[in-house]
Parts: C-alpha cells; sequence; structure tokens
C-alpha cells in the first residue's frame, strides 16, 4: 500500500528530525571551560556563585582568581585549574595522595615544589686542613674504626636508632659552623646545589622538610581561600557583601 501525497511531507520531516536527533546524540558533548554558574557546599549553606557575571559583565580577568593562569597564557581551548586542585577542604593525607591527579600534567608541580637540592658544596681536602683529626667529623674508633661514608650507616630515614643522613650530617657540620647555625640558614643554597625543577624526575621532598610553619599557612583550605579572596575583592571595590554581618547574601541556609 502507497503512502498517500498527504502524507509524504511529514514522514520526511520525522525523518530529518529523527536523523538529526541520532546525530546529536552519538556525537561527543563540547567540554564547558567557564562555567556559568558554580554551586558550592559547605556546613554554612550553599553558595550560588555567578561564574560568567563575574568574568563578562564585572570584567574581572582569570588570573585574579586563578593563580595558575599568572605564569601561563591562556589559549582558547584552555581552562584554569579548579580552586579545590590547591586549596584542600582538609590538608590530610588523602588529599597528599590524590591532589597529583588534579593537574592535567607535571609541569604544575613545580609551583609549590619549588626546589630540589642534589650535591654538596663539601670540599673534603679543604676541611682536612682545618680538623685536628678525622674524629672531628667522623665518629671514633669505638664505632668505626676507620672513617668511611656517613652514608653506610645514616639513610634517608632514621632506622634501627640511628639519626637520619640529613640530621647526622647537619648535627655535624653546625659542631663546627656554630657562627651559620646559630644564626640561621636563610637558605639551603649555602652548602646545596639546587636542580633544575624543570626537569626534574625524582620524588618530591615533604612541605615540612623546609618550613617551619604548620601546612595550612603555606597552603591555605579552600574556606579561607574563598573568603580571603571574595571578600577582598567585595572590600576593595566598595560593593557585594563583605561585612562580618553579611553572610546570608552568599550563603543560603535553607
Amino acid at each position: 500500500m502507497r503512502p498517500k501525497p498527504k502524507t509524504i511531507p511529514i514522514m520526511l520531516a520525522v525523518a530529518a528530525l529523527l536523523a538529526v536527533a541520532v546525530f546529536g546524540y552519538v556525537q561527543p558533548g563540547k567540554t564547558q571551560h567557564m562555567p556559568v554558574r558554580i554551586l558550592f557546599k559547605n556546613n554554612g549553606g550553599k553558595v550560588i556563585f555567578s561564574h560568567l557575571t563575574h568574568h563578562r559583565d564585572y570584567q574581572i580577568d582569570c588570573a585574579q582568581c586563578h593563580h595558575d593562569r599568572q605564569s601561563a597564557p591562556v589559549t582558547e581551548n584552555d581552562s584554569a585549574l579548579a580552586c579545590g586542585s590547591c586549596h584542600p577542604n582538609e590538608f590530610n593525607e588523602q588529599f597528599v595522595t590524590e591532589h597529583i591527579d588534579s593537574f592535567k600534567d607535571e609541569s604544575y608541580c613545580v609551583r609549590c615544589h619549588h626546589v630540589e637540592y642534589s650535591s654538596v658544596n663539601f670540599d673534603h681536602d679543604e676541611h682536612t686542613g682545618f680538623a685536628s683529626d678525622c674524629s672531628d667529623c667522623h665518629h671514633g674508633a669505638e664505632i668505626e674504626p676507620e672513617p668511611q661514608k656517613c652514608t653506610n650507616c645514616h639513610q634517608e630515614k632514621p632506622v634501627n636508632g640511628l639519626l637520619s643522613m640529613r640530621e647526622a650530617g647537619h648535627e655535624s657540620c653546625a659542631n663546627c659552623h656554630d657562627d651559620m647555625f646559630d644564626k640561621g640558614l636563610s637558605s639551603c643554597k649555602t652548602c646545596h646545589n639546587s636542580v633544575d625543577m624543570t626537569k626534574y624526575q625524582g620524588d618530591y621532598t615533604s612541605c615540612s622538610d623546609c618550613h617551619d610553619v604548620e601546612v595550612r599557612e603555606l597552603v591555605i583550605p579552600r574556606m579561607n581561600a574563598f573568603h580571603d579572596q571574595c571578600l577582598s575583592c567585595h572590600e576593595s571595590m566598595g560593593v557585594g557583601p563583605y561585612g562580618p554581618d553579611e553572610c546570608n547574601q552568599c550563603h543560603i541556609t535553607r
């Protein structure tokens, strides 16, 4: 049975719409580099942040909030890092383990892990001219009959009650160089050679090995980062919420 002439245009239109629908379904969705709005969930009440309005209408440059953009130009297909890549809700073991997956590639590592050291500027022959004998630096015969390399016993971390190589070396050096250690060393470069971090392939030293302050003072938590960034900007512009009694202008408590 042939279709009636009146139904042919309808069938063709339905077929065209079906083809468009199938084509749209199988095509991969485009990544949205700049979200229109972002929902932040927290104990103080949800915050709906109009990302597009702040950038497009208020003409706020990406680098003003996203620090990673300050040293890397934005391309058409590029996007800034999410704030949570660097600023955790809590700086705990889980964040330390998983944070590397938040970055696009390893080039971002050097922004926090800004230095590693390799060899030590140590001239053994020069030091023998100042020492009365080997035991000024090495242990006496009761521990090592003949002077040997410190690494023969002292490892990277304390083992069997022995000091780590770092602690043992510093303690031995400080016995003579008390003038340097008492004043406090301004940099490890006094004795150690730094490496080119853009080509570094090894494991990164923990922050606490070089920095005496708590990690949360080096990398502030996400809530502090947002409050500092948002409130300081609003206050400098003299618009929007930034006072201590204006929390409900951003946070939705219901």
